[in-house]
């Protein structure tokens, strides 16, 4: 594992238009067939405006006809569409929890869980309601219009365009003002909100706490101040916008085309009228579904937007190169460390080796966290690299190494099921010993929800001894343990370390912890020393 600077190794990066490939030829069919099926209609309308001089049957018949493959037309279209769609989502889907896994610590701690949940299932349905009606929307504002346009022309004139005058006025209303107006009041609409859940979630959650120290009443005004502001701004929206689009929309109603129409061509020839009447209302008709559209177009954009702001998160990169050492499970390599604005390590170097057990020592805030983080693949460093040895095999050590943090929650269920987390055949002999050198004597059928902290930690410790990981890493594995049962698992790993031939490396505040490794790396002082030896 490298730097996050080194391109070798990265993973290749996830796009939106990666994701579209996997539906791009059901798409691209889609588009094609909801063309024809709208050329199709405008063609029936041709046939039907002939008609009306001279009817006969072969036109009649092909009125039917054009209609009929008109359906067709939008069935398959649709349908494809959708299909298409589906992979799109799926696949974009996939690359985005992907990706958020792959994400540095200090990264993903940036994003809050409503944006993460926003980005895996919000963002992406408006992704998906954009893709999939992408080809109905091209048709019914690109293609029919423009054939129809063609056609009336070529029966009443450019004259004939006046009747669209009306439908031209409201679309522009749809195209310019309402999506500005629409998203300056769906920004503060969306911000209200979020103040009402925040009062609501305080008033509920903290319900006991706030009747302690009276505070139920501030909680309540919280509430009822968001809920007001959000009363006062819908008025706002309607009086602003929703009325002026209803006003637009009425525009857009056949009333208001046959009107123009029929004064422009009261005095034509019935081909020229019904042909100013039929492709008129044609053109106009579509127009209506433009507020809906774009609704979609906008909420797509800004979603591609924000999960593209993602992809573009360097994550953790994927460089296993071997080790210098034969011997050893892993080796870091003037590794610098970076928060903020300040160095947290600078130019480390050190060798984890089979059968040793480091402890990583310092004062608080040095990185030794960071570090942990760092080897196990949650991190990056700003500099330097991280190298895994080969094993037995000649193969690189792929396998992550294990971390166990030091506030690790346990997850619903039995002691036994959290143990058995990433070694799920392990039998209950190899459970109850596990516990037993985490020095927690409980019934692996013992339900984790009640354990107290010190107990939930040792849980958590046991699966270190189950794993097959070469290298595993715990983050102060005695911070809620007496000394006598802190000094006990320390060695219980130690032995562990030297009979399964493992890397095992510690951080610990405490130095009569840190005397029992074998090594001790001490990242206030620079340097490595044998056990027993003080840096």
């Amino acid at each position: 594992m490298t730097a996050a600077g080194n391109s070798e190794g990265v993973r290749r990066e996830p796009s939106i238009a990666s994701a579209l490939t996997r539906g791009a030829w059901q798409l691209t069919i889609a588009v094609i067939a909801a063309a024809a099926s709208g050329l199709a209609m405008v063609g029936a309308l041709w046939c039907v405006v002939r008609s009306v001089v001279s009817p006969s049957v072969p036109l009649a018949a092909a009125i039917c006809g054009l209609w009929v493959l008109s359906a067709l037309g939008a069935a398959l279209s649709s349908w494809l569409a959708h299909e298409g769609e589906g992979r799109f989502s799926a696949s974009l889907r996939r690359q985005t929890a992907t990706h958020i896994a792959a994400l540095p610590s200090r990264t993903l701690s940036r994003y809050s869980g409503n944006d993460l949940r926003r980005l895996i299932g919000d963002d992406i349905s408006a992704l998906h309601h954009m893709v999939a009606h992408l080809p109905s929307e091209l048709t019914t504002l690109v293609v029919v219009p423009v054939a129809t346009i063609g056609a009336l022309m070529s029966f009443a004139g450019p004259v004939s365009l006046l009747a669209l005058v009306p439908g031209l006025l409201a679309a522009a209303h749809f195209l310019l003002v309402v999506p500005k107006l629409s998203r300056r009041h769906g920004d503060r609409n969306a911000r209200v909100m979020g103040e009402i859940i925040t009062a609501v979630d305080d008033y509920a959650h903290g319900m006991q706490t706030c009747r302690v120290f009276g505070a139920t009443s501030g909680a309540a005004a919280d509430y009822a101040s968001a809920t007001r502001n959000f009363t006062d701004g819908f008025v706002r929206y309607v009086r602003k916008v929703a009325t002026l689009s209803a006003l637009a929309t009425a525009f857009m109603q056949a009333v208001a085309t046959y009107a123009i129409a029929y004064a422009l061509g009261y005095s034509a020839d019935p081909e020229a009228l019904a042909a100013m009447l039929l492709f008129g209302l044609a053109i106009v008709t579509p127009a209506m579904r433009l507020g809906h559209g774009i609704d979609y177009i906008r909420t797509g954009r800004e979603a591609a937007h924000r999960v593209t702001g993602l992809f573009h998160q360097a994550t953790v990169p994927e460089n296993f190169a071997a080790a210098v050492d034969s011997a050893a499970v892993a080796e870091i390599v003037d590794v610098t460390l970076l928060a903020a604005d300040r160095t947290l390590v600078e130019g480390l170097s050190h060798s984890f080796a089979r059968g040793k057990v480091t402890a990583i020592t310092g004062p608080s805030g040095c990185g030794k966290s960071t570090l942990l983080r760092a080897i196990a693949g949650l991190d990056s460093p700003d500099r330097g690299e991280i190298r895994f040895g080969t094993n037995p095999l000649g193969a690189a050590e792929r396998a992550v190494p294990l971390l166990i943090p030091q506030s690790s929650d346990l997850l619903p269920g039995t002691i036994a099921e959290n143990v058995r987390l990433g070694t799920g055949d392990a039998q209950r002999t190899q459970v109850v010993r596990a516990l037993k050198q985490a020095q927690l004597a409980a019934s692996p059928e013992t339900p984790a929800g009640p354990l107290s902290g010190g107990e939930r930690q040792r849980v958590n410790i046991a699966r270190a001894f189950l794993s097959d990981a070469s290298l595993i890493l715990l983050d102060e594995p005695t911070s809620a343990l007496d000394d006598a049962t802190g000094h006990a698992l320390v060695a219980e790993l130690v032995r562990f370390a030297h009979d399964e031939d493992r890397a095992v490396a510690f951080v610990t505040h405490d130095t009569r912890m840190a005397q029992l490794a074998d090594e001790r790396l001490d990242l206030g002082a620079d340097h490595v020393t044998a056990s027993g030896e003080l840096a």
